[in-house]
């Protein structure tokens, strides 16, 4: 079979698009259109050679590729739904604040998913100011076309959010300003939704400055109906990780390491990057994995000897 045919059919078999395959592989999409249908007049491999290479990575892809549990429901995002749940059920603010690497991100991405009328962005240190996070908000809400003034902005996120009971979710919030925190909770009273600042603990620390009735982030604290802290990932997030992994949680050395590893401050992300790597190895090898398989992943990760 051609380098053509097989391209031909996986786009028959649904398994592949020409737009998926233009832009994973660079290839202009035009010209890619013409070598699929035999109508190419230009230099094939200009065409050819970087399908060429993506046969090949999509080929080691599958010969280590490793299906990982989906979404793990551990303690900590149980915790996390919950103070979700408060924030669209009264509707109020809540801030859930803390150590890095312990899944808040993912648990809110997960509560997403199983709800409607949940929407999810993320602030940066580029897209931080009040223009930018109300665009960024108005794009998530499904406003085309929003514009660039933030007048406009709020009130078309007003209108778009009203009477939608929903629940709006702004990870990394340590990035935002004062005016960009006061524009939210604006308009979390203005239409009655939930809003979670989701961020490290600066969000709570500089809020927690309205504590004194003349700082300028008094109406803030004030509207907040519950600060949510998470200081780090507990045994049992782990016990749950190691079993949704198929790891005997009974195994005392291996939980051990597992726990040293896991509690640490980003400590969560870091185990379950070693475990996907150990579980690589593993289906390479024929084998189960093993805690000697884990710490030689935490080593080649970390450039440990």
């Amino acid at each position: 079979m051609t380098l053509r045919e097989q391209i031909s059919a996986l786009i028959k078999q649904g398994k592949l698009t020409q737009a998926k395959l233009a832009r994973e592989t660079g290839v202009n999409g035009g010209a890619l259109s013409a070598w699929i249908n035999g109508k190419y007049t230009g230099n094939v491999e200009t065409v050819e050679e970087p399908i060429k290479h993506w046969m090949a990575l999509n080929e080691r892809k599958v010969q280590v590729f490793v299906e990982a549990p989906s979404f793990i429901e551990i303690p900590t995002a149980q915790m996390v739904f919950s103070v979700l749940d408060m924030a669209r059920i009264l509707p109020t603010m809540v801030t859930i604040y803390g150590a890095s690497g312990v899944g808040k991100t993912k648990a809110c991405q997960a509560y997403q998913q199983q709800n409607t009328n949940v929407w999810m962005i993320t602030a940066s240190p580029a897209r931080a100011t009040l223009s930018s996070i109300l665009y960024e908000l108005a794009l998530e809400l499904g406003i085309n076309d929003a514009p660039r003034r933030k007048d406009r902005l709020s009130r078309l996120i007003v209108k778009k959010l009203q009477k939608s009971k929903g629940l709006v979710i702004i990870d990394e919030s340590d990035h935002l300003p004062y005016d960009a925190l006061e524009e939210i909770r604006i308009i979390q009273e203005e239409v009655e939704v939930g809003f979670a600042l989701i961020g490290n603990d600066k969000v709570y620390n500089r809020i927690q400055g309205g504590v004194n009735q003349a700082h300028e982030y008094a109406r803030l604290w004030s509207r907040i109906g519950k600060h949510a802290p998470i200081k780090g990932s507990s045994k049992a997030d782990i016990k749950a990780i190691a079993g949704a992994w198929g790891l005997d949680t009974d195994d005392k050395d291996l939980m051990t390491v597992l726990n040293s590893i896991g509690t640490k401050a980003g400590g969560l992300r870091a185990l379950t990057q070693y475990l996907k790597l150990a579980a690589i190895t593993a289906k390479a090898q024929g084998t189960a994995i093993t805690l000697d398989l884990i710490l030689i992943a935490q080593k080649q990760m970390t450039g440990g000897n």
